[in-house]
């Protein structure tokens, strides 16, 4: 991956996300100065991916459906910024996006994944897949839980064009895998997930 074109990718997009979605940062200041991270967001949206990776203070690798790089301008976006390409037959395997995700860790390049496995068709979070807290519990990794807001509502699953709609990402305080050491293997996934789920709801409504 180019650093050059990344860093040129993301200032494109951190400009179309300030301007075009005013785009605000919550907690940033509080990452872990340590790398690797996992960043794990919720998915509402198509406008997840390039909001957290502009949000993010560094180069920041997820991975995506080898079909999306053959999507004019997508796939051309989405390989500037270092998305490593998942094949159909990896995406149907959880051992296979288990192994190239592990590949990048160990390689210390922080990566950045979505829990719930798709989007949601609601914007509300959905039921997170367990291979998050096994990638997290294999790996030793910090997670850093990460709250998109406001993408869904500027393009939902349904929608075919962005609408100007504010996005805020929102970095909420990391889980460490190390926390959960004194647990049982399958206690311990159990107690992640439900702890990461906890991180990724939205705030509750000022004054409730």
């Amino acid at each position: 991956m180019s650093t050059f074109f990344y860093r040129l990718a993301w200032l494109v997009l951190a400009l179309y996300f300030r301007v075009y979605h005013r785009l605000s940062l919550v907690g940033r200041e509080g990452l872990p100065a340590t790398r690797p991270l996992i960043l794990a967001a919720n998915h509402g949206s198509y406008l997840d991916p390039p909001a957290v990776g502009v949000a993010f203070p560094g180069v920041v690798r997820g991975l995506a459906w080898d079909g999306l790089f053959r999507v004019p301008l997508l796939g051309g976006i989405i390989r500037l910024l270092g998305a490593v390409p998942v094949s159909q037959e990896d995406r149907r395997s959880a051992a296979g996006v288990l192994r190239l995700t592990l590949h990048l860790l160990e390689r210390g390049e922080s990566v950045m994944i979505f829990p719930e496995g798709r989007r949601s068709p609601d914007g509300t979070l959905q039921p997170l897949e367990g291979g998050a807290a096994l990638l997290a519990l294999k790996s030793g990794v910090p997670v850093v839980p990460v709250r998109v807001d406001g993408a869904f509502e500027a393009l939902p699953t349904s929608g075919c064009f962005p609408r100007p709609r504010k996005i805020r990402v929102t970095f909420r305080e990391a889980l460490l895998p190390e926390d959960f050491a004194g647990l049982p293997d399958r206690e311990a996934r159990r107690a992640f997930l439900e702890r990461l789920r906890q991180a990724l709801l939205p705030d509750p409504p000022q004054g409730s």
